[in-house]
């Protein structure tokens, strides 16, 4: 194969691989989120680690959230059939925030999150960790963990619960409120490790 041909199929496999990416990665969603039959949009704005929203009954007036401090690389916007969910990877772990819009208060809320932990304990990364999630409209929260028992993966019963957190808004929104979720799940995961030696 000539140089030519070489350098053409190496730029081509960088186009494609960029196309595929950015694909996958949606930064900005353009949505009928508060039903009135008029497109809204939701975005993020990475120099200012915040998410941005303009809805049609607000004016379209921009809603802007507060600062998400850790605002990592693997983050992207989703559209769901009543809203998006945001969600913002960090390798080890990350976090899945669904927000939908609330008719009476006429806001976007955070009804729900979901988090993924791929390495709780530090030994057999991405196999001792696990998934959990919380209703934030009635606070029920599900678990399921893995822990190592005698040098293997042992999957733990289902942990099911209740996980109260305020009422948030895409305003007054960060990641506080994740790493908030991350402390419980990690209080639970350990409590329910010594319960089930």
């Amino acid at each position: 194969m000539n140089k030519f041909l070489i350098k053409y199929s190496f730029v081509l496999f960088l186009s494609s691989f960029s196309i595929t990416v950015t694909a996958q990665a949606t930064r900005r969603i353009v949505k009928d989120f508060d039903f009135d039959l008029k497109k809204d949009t939701i975005s993020i704005n990475s120099d200012m680690r915040t998410l941005e929203c303009s809805l049609s009954t607000q004016h379209y007036k921009k809603i802007i959230s507060k600062t998400i401090r850790h605002l990592n690389f693997g983050n992207m916007l989703v559209a769901t059939k009543k809203g998006f969910e945001f969600w913002n990877d960090y390798g080890r772990s990350g976090f899945i925030n669904v927000f939908e819009y609330n008719k009476t208060d006429k806001k976007m809320q955070l009804v729900g999150m979901k988090r993924t932990d791929y390495e709780l304990s530090g030994t057999y990364p991405g196999k001792n960790g696990g998934k959990s999630s919380v209703d934030l409209l009635t606070n029920k929260y599900s678990a399921q963990f893995n822990v190592v028992r005698n040098n293997k993966i042992v999957k733990l019963p289902l942990i099911t619960g209740m996980m109260v957190f305020p009422k948030t808004y895409l305003q007054t929104f960060s990641d506080d409120i994740n790493f908030s979720y991350e402390e419980k799940c990690v209080a639970i995961y350990n409590s329910y490790q010594l319960k089930n030696k």
